[in-house]
């Protein structure tokens, strides 16, 4: 990439968010770091020779692109990564949690996107927005993760068809396993990791690089004819599901 261009991720200052900003950085990206932490965003960007832009997604999506689209001189992607999930059933959920889910997980991937819509149709910009492979599988005591992220991947198709005359390009990445801090409790224990690590088909868990890889290629102009997309990124891991059930012995 001759021309540096900027990108705004959120969620950039840890986990998955970390990995992209170190992947695009290192293809030339300039990126705005956003995190809630501020210190982790400052953190990172400094080390990417970036720009951090601390801010709540769900309480300052326009304020946040505003920032960005400043420090940078412009803005030519973005990459809607921030989430959160919570545990618990929705027959008990309190209401307020559920309104928290949702603003962080789905409203403000729709409101960060509008807000940068505008300088995004100036220079036929891309959207990546972070879905989940939970979208289609959810998990029992999930809450409204799977139901938002499913809300991600289908308004990622509504705004590559609204969008698309505009010379803005929305797509989608929907992660497996992958390995970070948050889940190092997880994968601290041999056991349980060896176990994840024998169901997956590539044969190993992901690293947030391999989506940092991923959200690289659908920013870059190698992806000028796609749109509406959701690129799953598990290693094959939801193609085998159903030889997780128990099935007959072999005779």
């Amino acid at each position: 990439m001759s021309i540096r261009q900027g990108v705004l991720v959120t969620g950039g200052g840890s986990g998955i968010g970390e990995g992209i900003v170190e992947v695009l950085a290192d293809r030339g990206w300039r990126v705005a770091v956003n995190d809630l932490d501020a210190d982790a965003a400052a953190k990172v960007a400094a080390r990417v020779d970036g720009i951090a832009v601390p801010g709540d997604v769900a309480r300052d999506p326009e304020a946040i692109v505003a920032s960005a689209v400043e420090g940078l001189g412009g803005l030519q992607g973005l990459v809607n990564n921030a989430g959160i999930i919570r545990r618990g059933t929705l027959a008990d959920a309190d209401p307020d949690l559920l309104d928290e889910i949702y603003n962080v997980d789905l409203r403000a991937v729709i409101l960060l996107s509008k807000a940068a819509l505008p300088h995004l149709r100036e220079v036929g910009g891309a959207i990546v927005n972070l879905s989940s492979i939970a979208a289609a599988t959810p998990q029992m005591g999930g809450l409204l993760y799977s139901p938002a992220k499913a809300g991600v991947s289908a308004f990622t198709s509504q705004a590559a068809v609204e969008w698309g005359p505009f010379g803005v390009r929305v797509n989608a990445i929907a992660p497996g396993m992958v390995r970070t801090a948050m889940a190092e409790v997880v994968y601290a224990d041999a056991e349980l990791h060896e176990k994840r690590r024998s169901m997956v088909p590539a044969g190993r868990i992901g690293r947030p690089d391999d989506i940092g890889k991923a959200a690289a290629f659908l920013l870059s102009d190698d992806a000028d004819y796609i749109t509406g997309q959701t690129l799953t990124v598990d290693g094959g891991f939801t193609k085998i599901l159903i030889d997780l059930l128990p099935h007959p012995s072999s005779h």
